[in-house]
């Protein structure tokens, strides 16, 4: 049994737009980047997870035995997580009280026609955006409660046996994997209404925003200075808000899996001079993952359809004040209500039904037509079913001849893919199945050479294949109520990556449980997984197109609200950014070093006593990655600024391996003795681009962003008070280094933050 409470305080600043000369009076010589959105947010989780797990054995006689093992688990999650927002940044760009500067420069990117150097810009780094009191009423202080809970129920059963007489031996195993997950959620979202600054028909108006960004650190909350800011009790005060949006799910997901396998030794010592022994064996994997998303969502972008909070204030709770509590920074938003998550996970219906009363009551006083909450239906377009039957065969050979020794083998793999999905046609879901199937044939070599008493030497070769996920394999797609989110196609005609691999090392035993190695390796993959973007396209107004089809890029999505990508009043539907997984052309090369050291004082225990129990490892490891033929594009806004600094075409970066660092290293000190076992260990790595970005696309500008260097300090003690109970402290990030993206490349545009503090866990455990 465990439980869980995870927290995250997550900062970030769009900064993706432009501002020629003159155009703003802050910089009346010079372009720069504006402003586009803030966001403060903080995610909460918690887990509480109970597993269990059994075998049982059977050993009838000395030739045969039977196991058969049972995991079932049980984990519950929930979160409790907000976000604190401001939109429509971007319309007062021209407006904006500039008082900082920063000089942004963006380095260079490898594209379709070789290095280009993008050169620098001037970006707004501090300032105040004025509260717009006429036409848009920008920008808008939004509030979202976010509560996806995720409830999973798994059971894994294997009943298996092995025979053994002379030098054959036979082991059999059958398995069965059920895994079915449920998410319900009750997302909702809050527009501050600012009593201070006028309001007309639309579900918004302006609230003054104060920024910094100046000392590496993403600062945003009210301008106080500002006369129409509103005050903590103004901030606070249920009448104040209106709803904006309500999303309610409860998506399901069912996994399962059925396998087989038959392995058979063969012991060939005495009869062979060379082989020890040969295998053979065969193995079967039905799998198969069922989807259905069940969803409503309701959008009110008119004061006369959005009930003021005061009709459903029993929900309404004071976010947490302590975003400060990370850094101790001075600008923040610690002021806000929120729908309370903690009674969405209580009672979600209680919940939805609280809001629809509320609905109710303020469409009875404006004679809104808009209707409430509907109950959440299946979404036909995002029903998937995916099968997976995969049969392999493989034959190793083992052999030891004087120094030498290692195994070669051959393994087959044979697999039938069926995905399918919902297309709709007229209004009509029709079940469309797209079926595909490969072959590949995966030879591999390891050989050990004793090449003196102390030293090895090891060498690998093999081929081997990287599956596709099954989301990517999807026929069905998603749609958002934000115009930010790209759609996420699937690909059902994606097949595995194939990599070939080459491993060499030396190791040098130079004492008692010490050992210095070096080792090289080499991987070529082909068909690599390569994520595609088509980006709308947006005017000089940053508008898009509205209505379908969109001709320009992107897929036209009906329910998301335009927001500031159409005039003001323009109703839901509007094209949005589309991704999606493809194989990549050419061969992508991966090649490295890796050094490792370790050493105990063990063996002086004699002499040293109790500092004999010391130990030291070490690592170091250097990589590069190459030969990609896949590019990334800029996207529109950015594409602006790009053209701005003397790029004539769009701007295009060579694909590369995700979480890929060049350089990287730990260090280690630990000690084992008197019932003490202790580590401390210091990770660190250079930047690396990632796909994990706080946003609603996972490429800022186009890119993948880039984790810049991070070290961590991580510790643990553990003490045995007898042979049946110890008692443990392990610390996490005991340093408190901060998550720290730029946008474009890395130590360019600052972009994101994840505030991390330490974490201390207690633990005990006692065995009967």
């Amino acid at each position: 049994y465990s439980e869980g409470d995870v927290s995250a305080f997550r900062p970030r600043t769009d900064r993706d737009n432009f501002v020629a000369a003159g155009d703003n009076p802050s910089a009346p010589t010079f372009d720069f980047l504006p402003m586009q959105f803030f966001i403060q947010e903080r995610e909460n989780f918690q887990f509480e997870t109970v597993n269990f797990a059994g075998t049982l054995e059977w050993a009838p006689n000395d030739e045969l035995t039977f196991h058969f093992d049972t995991i079932i688990n049980d984990q519950e999650g929930y979160q409790e997580s907000h976000r604190v927002q401001t939109s429509g940044v971007s319309t007062q760009r021209n407006v904006a009280n500039i008082t900082a500067f920063e000089t942004v420069n963006f380095g260079s990117l490898d594209g379709v026609n070789g290095i280009q150097n993008l050169g620098s810009i001037q970006a707004a780094a501090a300032g105040v955006i004025p509260a717009q009191i006429d036409d848009r009423f920008d920008p808008n202080l939004r509030l979202s409660s976010d509560t996806n809970s995720r409830l999973t129920e798994s059971q894994i059963y294997r009943l298996g046996g092995k025979w053994e007489r002379d030098r054959l031996s036979v082991g059999v195993e059958a398995s069965h994997s059920v895994s079915d997950t449920t998410g319900p959620r009750v997302n909702t979202t809050l527009n501050f209404i600012n009593p201070n600054t006028p309001f007309g028909s639309p579900n918004e108006n302006g609230t003054p925003i104060q920024f910094d960004l100046t000392g590496g650190s993403l600062t945003a909350g009210i301008a106080n200075g500002e006369a129409n800011a509103p005050t903590s009790a103004q901030l606070l005060d249920p009448a104040n808000y209106r709803l904006r949006d309500v999303n309610s799910a409860f998506d399901i997901a069912d996994n399962k899996e059925d396998a087989f396998r038959v392995d058979l030794s063969y012991d060939m010592t005495d009869s062979s001079e060379f082989l020890t022994s040969v295998d053979f064996g065969y193995r079967y994997n039905e799998t198969s993952s069922v989807r259905y998303q069940i969803r409503s969502n309701l959008g009110l972008r008119n004061m006369i359809d959005a009930p003021p909070g005061d009709l459903f204030s029993s929900l309404l709770v004071a976010g947490p004040n302590n975003f400060n509590a990370a850094d101790g920074r001075a600008l923040y938003f610690p002021d806000f209500l929120l729908v309370d998550p903690r009674q969405v996970a209580a009672n979600p219906d209680a919940v939805l039904a609280t809001l629809d009363a509320a609905l109710a009551a303020h469409h009875a006083i404006t004679g809104s037509t808009r209707g409430g909450i509907s109950t959440p239906s299946s979404t036909a377009n995002a029903f998937f079913d995916i099968s997976e039957e995969s049969n392999a065969l493989y034959l190793q050979a083992n052999f030891a001849s004087g120094i030498f020794r290692g195994n070669a083998g051959l393994r087959y793999v044979e697999t039938d893919v069926a995905s399918t999905g919902n297309r709709i046609l007229n209004n009509v879901p029709v079940p469309t199945t797209t079926k595909g199937s490969y072959q590949f044939a995966l030879p591999r070599l390891n050989l050990v050479a004793d090449v003196a008493e102390d030293v090895v030497v090891r060498f690998g070769w093999g081929k081997d294949i990287r599956r596709p996920n099954f989301d990517d394999l999807s026929t069905s797609f998603t749609f958002s109520t934000s115009p930010n989110p790209p759609v996420e196609l699937g690909n059902p005609g994606l097949v595995p990556q194939e990599v070939t691999s080459i491993d060499l090392s030396v190791e040098w035993y130079f004492a008692p449980a010490a050992v210095f190695s070096v080792g090289y390796f080499h991987k070529e993959r082909t068909g690599l997984f390569v994520t595609t973007d088509s980006d709308p396209v947006e005017d000089a107004n940053g508008f898009r197109d509205v209505t379908d089809p969109c001709e320009g890029g992107g897929i036209f999505n009906p329910i998301a609200d335009p927001n500031v990508f159409a005039p003001p009043g323009t109703p839901p539907g509007v094209c949005v950014p589309t991704q999606q997984t493809i194989n990549g052309g050419g061969t992508n090369t991966q090649q490295g070093v890796e050094i490792a050291f370790q050493y105990d004082l063990a063996e002086f225990e004699d002499k040293l006593g109790w500092a004999s129990g010391f130990g030291f490892i070490a690592n170091y490891t250097n990589q590069n990655f190459g030969g990609s033929e896949e590019f990334l594009s800029a996207f529109s806004r950015p594409t602006t600024v790009f053209n701005s600094l003397g790029a004539t075409d769009v701007v295009t970066m060579r694909t590369q391996l995700l979480d890929l660092s060049e350089n990287a290293y730990n260090l280690t000190a630990y000690y084992e003795k008197y019932g003490i076992s202790a580590r401390m260990r210091y990770t660190w790595r250079d930047a690396y681009r990632s796909d994990d970005f706080v946003g609603t696309s996972s490429r800022p500008w186009g890119f993948n962003a880039v984790n810049e260097d991070r070290g961590q300090l991580n510790a643990s003690v553990q003490y045995f008070v007898n042979d049946n109970f110890s008692v443990s402290l392990d610390g996490i990030n005991l340093t408190e280094e901060d998550v720290v993206q730029s946008c474009v490349n890395s130590g360019a545009l600052l972009c994101y933050q994840g505030l991390t503090d330490r974490r201390l866990i207690f633990g005990a455990a006692y065995r009967f």
